[in-house]
């Protein structure tokens, strides 16, 4: 019997694009032998008729399914629902312009037969400015610092194994899902491909939402940042202890003319903000277990749906 696999598409104002990234696709994958592809297309509420077109070709190819979703959620998020509702034994996400080459697929089902469970496409190259490449490394450094562990899946094509989609299921959702993918702890694997140029439509990045991906790559699955919080105030009240013995020292013992006040003010406001740190450090510690713990985060809302449902 035929193995199964989803092609996973996230949608949001790709209405140029989606019909032509099917017939790509659909046209590669017909020569793979020993497997059938199924595709799903997650509209995250577009606004461009993306999710007729979607509906078009599910009413004409039984293998396509479409998700439309009550809001924008977010690229992640539209993501995670897909991967949760993917039935098949393996899922592949693929972004709708393209840029991603579908023969990649080919080497994701030989890493996989050869027992990985994870495996992502790994740019060879990046187009972008040196000033943004350097950035991009020195973030990585600082990110796998934090967090004590290295989180190797990249943004762009990603292959799940049917076992790691059951486990997404048991866990809530987090905004950062390479990371919680990678906590998982599967076997994982990088495919080196090079990334070519959107032919269509518009890219939807923008500064903002990198910063906010970086974001939250820095505080997912960790407390280490509030944790760092005791730590810097406890080096303030540590520097605040010393000026308030230089200060009594240079005060009594070297006659320093200080104006009235001076020194136990400056010590006073160094010390507090000190203290502060500190407790504010042990709040986030209990505020950072409870948001680990007891915060309910669930997959995107879905609207409507379209196609078969491709069990």
């Amino acid at each position: 019997m035929n193995k199964t696999i989803t092609i996973l598409c996230p949608v949001f104002n790709e209405v140029e694009n989606i019909e032509n990234f099917y017939n790509v696709f659909s046209q590669y994958t017909q020569d793979i032998i020993g497997y059938k592809f199924n595709y799903v297309f997650t509209d995250n509420h577009s606004t461009d008729g993306s999710f007729e077109v979607i509906k078009r070709l599910s009413n004409l190819y039984p293998n396509i399914r479409g998700y439309r979703f009550s809001k924008n959620f977010g690229y992640m998020k539209s993501i995670y629902t897909g991967f949760i509702n993917s039935n098949d034994d393996a899922c592949v996400i693929f972004d709708c312009d393209l840029q991603d080459p579908p023969n990649l697929i080919g080497e994701f089902i030989k890493a996989w037969e050869g027992g990985n469970k994870v495996i992502y496409g790994k740019r060879s190259a990046r187009i972008e400015p040196k000033s943004l490449s350097i950035f991009r490394s020195s973030y990585r450094k600082f990110e796998n610092f934090v967090k004590g562990y290295e989180v190797q899946i990249e943004s762009g094509s990603w292959f799940l194994d049917k076992q790691v989609i059951m486990e997404l299921r048991k866990i809530e959702f987090d905004p950062y899902l390479p990371g919680l993918i990678s906590r998982l702890g599967f076997n994982t694997l990088g495919i080196p491909y090079l990334r070519g140029a959107r032919e269509k439509g518009t890219a939807k990045g923008n500064i903002p939402l990198y910063l906010a991906y970086a974001r939250d790559g820095l505080v997912s699955g960790t407390i280490t940042p509030l944790r760092l919080m005791v730590v810097l105030g406890a080096i303030i009240s540590l520097v605040s202890f010393g000026l308030m013995f230089y200060f009594l020292f240079a005060k009594i013992f070297m006659g320093a003319p200080f104006a009235s006040g001076v020194a136990a003010l400056s010590t006073i406001t160094l010390f507090g903000f000190g203290i502060n740190f500190i407790l504010l450090g042990v709040l986030g510690e209990y505020i950072g277990r409870i948001y680990m713990e007891k915060e309910s985060r669930h997959a995107a809302i879905i609207e409507e749906t379209c196609g078969s449902r491709l069990e």
